[in-house]
């Protein structure tokens, strides 16, 4: 009778978890947000080939000013940036957007998009509405991975890329994202996570495609990974520089940092992205 409570009780508990968990904020809930900094970002919703999209901007666009988007990992949304887009220092020298990628956020939320080159094109598009000014491209997690190809086939001012997966060799996977995966247990993981290990399960095939494109990135990079990351493994760091020549990638290790970095060593970060913005 125990067990049988107990397993009850587990089905209970995903099921609500699969319900609540989206780790996506609606627009009234950003402006919330926001609102608490004396602030009022600027939301865009926009159609791109059929899917509806939205990025979010910490201002209206200044022609003045260069342009830095984010890009996000997997899973998250475009909020992995939002103290970002509320720093006063970056945005006095910068128009700041975060981005929901394609499958989530507000971007055709729940279905998975596993193609680099595709989730690349969506990000293209809304660069194309900044383009009358100097482009900055970060990138966390998978969203480095995303503008890291992006930088093998057009040229930015600058890439910072943040603990990216980039090596097919050195790809990791985990047991627990079979949760997501096999059919007796899918229904219970939230879509969000789904999403996550469509793309994980994608990545190794995807990162072979570009592994010889490398070699075209003409943009300078600045790469920031911990070596005590648990997720993307360190030697990530490794298998770039054997691809980019020294002139246009800088290398930075955080000891003892985590895949978390962008959190953590929030500070350091934006203190390139500001050295950065004044070179511009």
């Amino acid at each position: 009778m125990k067990k049988y409570l107990f397993l009850s009780t587990l089905i209970i508990f995903f099921i609500f978890i699969n319900s609540c968990v989206t780790l996506r904020k609606s627009d009234k809930t950003v402006l919330k947000e926001f609102k608490k900094h004396n602030q009022t970002p600027v939301i865009y919703h926009d159609i791109y080939n059929g899917i509806s999209i939205r990025y979010i901007a910490d201002k209206k666009f200044n022609k003045n000013l260069p342009t830095i988007i984010f890009v996000h990992g997997a899973p998250g949304s475009s909020d992995n940036y939002y103290k970002h887009l509320q720093d006063v220092d970056l945005q006095k020298k910068a128009n700041l957007v975060t981005i929901d990628r394609l499958g989530y956020g507000y971007s055709n939320f729940g279905k998975a998009e596993v193609s680099l080159e595709k989730q690349a094109k969506m990000i293209e598009f809304i660069i194309q509405k900044y383009k009358e000014n100097k482009i900055m491209l970060v990138g966390w997690s998978y969203g480095g991975t995303i503008v890291g190809k992006m930088a093998t086939t057009s040229n930015y001012s600058h890439v910072i890329l943040i603990a990216p997966a980039i090596s097919s060799k050195d790809e990791k996977y985990f047991w627990f994202g079979n949760f997501a995966k096999w059919k007796a247990t899918r229904w219970l993981s939230p879509k969000v996570f789904q999403v996550a290990e469509e793309e994980k399960l994608a990545h190794a095939k995807e990162l072979e495609k570009i592994e010889n494109d490398w070699q075209n990135v003409k943009t300078p990079i600045t790469y920031y990974h911990g070596n005590d990351d648990g997720l993307v493994p360190y030697k990530n760091m490794a298998f770039l520089k054997s691809k980019i020549d020294s002139t246009i990638l800088k290398t930075v290790t955080i000891d003892k940092g985590s895949h978390f970095i962008i959190f953590k060593n929030y500070d350091t970060i934006k203190k390139e992205m500001l050295t950065v913005l004044d070179e511009m």
